[in-house]
């Protein structure tokens, strides 16, 4: 970790230290959370301090979730910029010395180098108050232990299932991503530029598991998370008057230094060929490579016309240590096919545009679109497998099934303006995706879309948008779902039949400079006719309202709502194979209604009072999930408990006061007052209230509501 980060700071150095040959202005730098005032300066430093209360059960987790929240002083935001007429240099930083810090440098010299760094942590807060039985083995953080006498009086019941609650240990539950971002473009000639980009995306910590030895024995698991992602690309531009032209390679490496995960059974001392295995093991993320070359190409044509092409070509490679079958000692061993995973793809891809605007009044714009993923990887032989470390059982497929598809896109449009106040548009696209292995060989998909625009009107703007669907599948192959064991007439999602319909209306209205009023509906309806169990219907609506008030410059008022509808129909048969199987009284649907507003506020009075700038916010969302079960007119299931609404609602409200003493120095208060309730039936404090439930070992990850108070003190200098 030390020499990373010393790496990291060594690449930052680099880049603000570099010669005057470095190009390319930096894009304006983020504004402060209270910047000064347009034209006074563009450097800024801000030391802050903070401090959070929290009410009575709050899930300080939740509140934080990927931000570091937690209280005292930091360096919170710097701000540098200089420049001359021949390069500029630019340093941010935020929040330095916490879990979510990020700073980010870069240099310009305009017309020859051009060159950025940038590192950010973000942290992934799960929960605060888990806690678990399992402690890792000794220097194997994949390895998860418990003690054999837990294990012993589990197996033999003398030791009662719920009183395990009071032997787990507390722990943090959380991640932390590092990513590392380094670019640079070296301009070779005026026609000419050489790219470089280097990115690396490291992640530590833990996250929730499952781990099941079948139904009855399952536990919760704080997996070990250990991985990096490096993210090379490298390429050589030219552009001239008629065109342009680039070469390309992309590469992408994925590294897991904890690929396995064992972990003790709670029910199990000793491996048993009926009674199940001391412990289960299963493979994590495996290590991959991804290496792509590309050719793209613009060619301007007579006519206000132009073309464009990409190809890229790339190999997917991945050939790691295969697991054995079982680390049941009790069953039989099963020979592997091979030893390593020796997985390839080769995927190729194509885009090609043209765009022709051959008068004032009409353009045309027409897309083509392949990607093709080849899978090469052979196939694994076998005819036995082991389901849950517990039973060795037939493979009637022989082998896997090396999954490849096929996807090629046509899409075009055209634009009609016949005056200053209106404009029309025209599309249409079609969508073929050949695929292997699924119930359909291929689903084409037809899309209209029209749109008609109200434009040129100083004080009005509207676009209404209407869109017209529909997706076919051919060459239906039921084999597909007898080995999977489903009913024949299951239309999987994103492949079944469907036609769907929606439109949308946006408007906006400023009847004098100071008011501007906007609105959106939209309403979609999606229906899968030929499904007979899976979804059959997914349907929405949604309409917003808002207003902004901005009688001067130093007084500006907005306000918005937005309400969101999502109903869907799926459809199912609770049966085992056999008789029931077959039984239409078994048939049961679950109708999905989920609904959520929103509602934002905000006030700003900017020097309205002598150097001071006060800005209010206020914020509410709010959502309800819920699922009503219906079964069929004569059914032989028993009647269903319906379930009660997921709500989530979460509130915050913010009062931020600045005072500027002299031009270039300030001070502000902030308060931020935040509020999350939840009721959630599966997840909340409830249901589960011990981590030992029947059949079940979690360690507490809950759904909790928080109330809290934050008070910030800032100090800012700008120079």
């Amino acid at each position: 970790m030390k020499m990373r980060i010393h790496i990291y700071l060594i690449a930052a150095a680099v880049v603000l230290h570099a010669p005057a040959s470095f190009a390319q202005a930096t894009a304006p730098s983020p504004a402060p959370s209270t910047s000064p005032e347009p034209g006074e300066t563009a450097n800024v430093v801000e030391f802050a301090i903070r401090g959070t209360s929290f009410g009575s059960g709050s899930d300080q987790a939740r509140f934080m979730r990927y931000r570091d929240l937690r209280d005292g002083g930091t360096l919170d935001l710097l701000r540098f910029t200089k420049s001359t007429d021949a390069h500029v240099y630019n340093l941010q930083a935020d929040h330095l010395g916490y879990r979510d810090q990020r700073f980010s440098a870069s240099a310009n010299n305009f017309g020859k180098l051009k060159a950025s760094f940038e590192f950010n942590q973000i942290p992934l807060f799960f929960n605060e108050d888990t806690k678990t039985l399992f402690t890792a083995e000794a220097g194997s953080s994949n390895i998860l232990r418990l003690n054999d006498a837990v294990q012993t009086g589990l197996q033999n019941k003398t030791l009662p299932y719920a009183s395990v609650d009071g032997l787990a240990q507390p722990f943090d539950l959380r991640l932390k991503r590092e990513v590392a971002d380094f670019k640079a473009t070296y301009s070779a000639s005026r026609a000419i530029d050489l790219n470089v980009a280097l990115k690396s995306t490291g992640k530590t910590g833990t996250q929730p598991w499952a781990g099941t030895f079948g139904f009855s024995d399952a536990v919760e698991l704080a997996a070990p998370v250990q991985t990096r992602t490096t993210d090379l690309g490298l390429g050589v531009e030219w552009a001239g008057s008629r065109g342009s032209a680039r070469v390309g390679y992309d590469g992408s490496f994925f590294r897991n230094d904890v690929d396995t995960l064992i972990w003790d059974n709670p029910l199990r001392i000793t491996d048993a060929a009926v009674g199940g295995p001391l412990q289960g093991r299963m493979s994590l993320w495996p290590g991959s490579n991804m290496n792509t070359g590309s050719v793209s190409g613009l060619l301007n044509l007579p006519a206000r016309s132009r073309v464009t092409a990409y190809i890229s070509v790339g190999n997917w490679t991945q050939d790691n240590p295969l697991i054995p079958f079982t680390v049941n000692s009790a069953l039989p061993a099963i020979s592997l096919d091979r030893q390593t995973s020796n997985t390839q793809a080769r995927v190729t891809s194509m885009n090609y545009s043209f765009n022709s605007r051959p008068t004032s009044d009409v353009s045309f714009t027409a897309r083509y679109r392949s990607y093709d993923f080849d899978n090469r990887t052979p196939i694994f032989k076998l005819n036995r497998t082991v389901v849950y470390d517990t039973t060795v059982s037939a493979f009637a497929d022989g082998g896997t099934s090396p999954y490849s598809i096929n996807r090629k896109t046509f899409d075009a449009e055209v634009s009609l303006t016949p005056h200053r106040y209106s404009a029309f548009r025209a599309g249409y696209t079609r969508e073929q995706i050949d695929q292997n292995f699924r119930s359909f060989d291929t689903t084409t998909e037809d899309t209209l879309r029209l749109s008609a625009d109200a434009s040129g009107i100083s004080w009005l703007m509207l676009r209404a948008v209407y869109e017209h669907a529909k997706r076919t599948g051919q060459g239906f192959d039921q084999e597909a779902l007898d080995d999977i064991g489903e009913q024949v007439s299951l239309r999987q999602f994103d492949i079944s039949d469907r036609t769907s319909d929606r439109v949308s209306l946006i408007a906006q209205v400023t009847p004098v400079s100071a008011v501007s009023l906007n609105g959106t509906v939209t309403a979609g309806k999606e229906d899968r006719g030929a499904t007979v169990f899976g979804l059959r219907s997914n349907d929405s609506r949604a309409y917003s309202l808002g207003f902004d008030y901005v009688p001067r410059p130093s007084i500006s008022l907005g306000a918005s709502y937005e309400w969101e509808r999502y109903t869907s129909l799926q459809a199912s048969r609770q049966a085992n194979p056999g008789p029931q199987f077959n039984d239409p009284t078994r048939d049961w649907t679950t109708n999905g209604a989920d609904k959520a507003s929103t509602f934002n506020a905000s006030m700003d009075l900017i020097k309205l009072l002598r150097k001071t700038d006060v800005k209010l916010a206020y914020d509410l969302s709010h959502s309800e999930a819920l699922y009503v079960y219906g079964l069929a007119p004569v059914s032989t299931l028993a009647t269903p408990v319906q379930l009660p609404a997921v709500v989530n609602e979460l509130q915050r409200a913010t009062v931020d006061v600045r005072y500027h003493f002299t031009t270039h120095f300030g001070a502000g208060l902030v308060y931020w007052y935040d509020k999350y309730a939840v009721n959630d039936f599966a997840s909340g404090t409830q249901t589960l209230t011990t981590i030992a439930s029947p059949s079940f070992l979690m360690f507490g990850y809950l759904t909790r509501p928080y109330t809290a108070n934050t008070v910030s003190g800032r100090f800012t200098y700008y120079w």
